[in-house]
């Protein structure tokens, strides 16, 4: 490997290694889902997301424990592996406080949404997954490549691609749900709006205390 390679890799991961609030969170989704093959069906009925319990039994806690309980290996690898990536740099251009606030917000916003529709709907779901946060993430994304682009704009400096790029990953995303069964879309879709809407708020307060996206 090249010399500037190296140089790259090692600065590229070690921006991620500062994130530590999104490693916390990491290692927190993983420990749980530890604790579901050990404990069974227990953990996972306990904690998940379920309609009649949040709106009528008023069990508030599951809009926030279904967001660290996953179905399977495949299911928190994916939801993991955005998080990872998408989570550090959000968490390095907003601060620590700021990306626990955008996932965090994201996750029980996205599930709270799902209730109402649910529950308006008469729809009965059982759902479980930090997805709602990741796509608040991917939400934030866009707030901060957009912001990056006026702020290049005004600087005179030429504005990269990384937005276009990052609609397409909404609309592929946002599509796989449909495509896929057993996808709870109204999460995934009030996850996004909420990350949006708490990283505008983020760049409206902090302004120019926003880092520039590091890729």
């Amino acid at each position: 490997m090249a010399k500037y390679d190296q140089q790259w890799y090692r600065d590229f991961y070690g921006r991620y290694l500062t994130s530590f609030v999104m490693i916390i969170f990491l290692l927190l989704n993983v420990l749980f889902f530890v604790s579901q093959m050990i404990l069974g069906n227990r953990l996972t009925d306990s904690g998940a997301l379920i309609t009649d319990n949040v709106y009528y039994g008023g069990q508030l806690y599951r809009l926030i424990t279904a967001t660290f309980l996953h179905a399977d290996i495949s299911h928190i690898v994916s939801n993991m592996i955005g998080l990872f990536f998408i989570g550090g740099l959000i968490e390095i251009s907003v601060g620590h406080i700021g990306f626990a606030l955008i996932y965090l917000m994201s996750g029980i916003g996205g599930n709270l949404v799902s209730v109402y529709y649910e529950n308006f709907k008469h729809i009965e779901r059982y759902s479980i997954g930090a997805s709602g946060g990741v796509f608040g993430l991917v939400g934030a994304l866009l707030i901060l490549t957009a912001y990056e682009r006026i702020r290049s704009a005004r600087e005179g400096k030429p504005a990269g691609s990384l937005l276009y790029r990052g609609l397409f990953v909404v609309v592929f995303m946002v599509a796989s749900g449909f495509t896929e069964g057993g996808v709870n879309n109204t999460a995934h879709i009030g996850g996004l709006i909420m990350g949006m809407i708490v990283c505008t708020a983020l760049v409206l307060i902090r302004g120019s205390k926003i880092k520039p996206m590091q890729l």
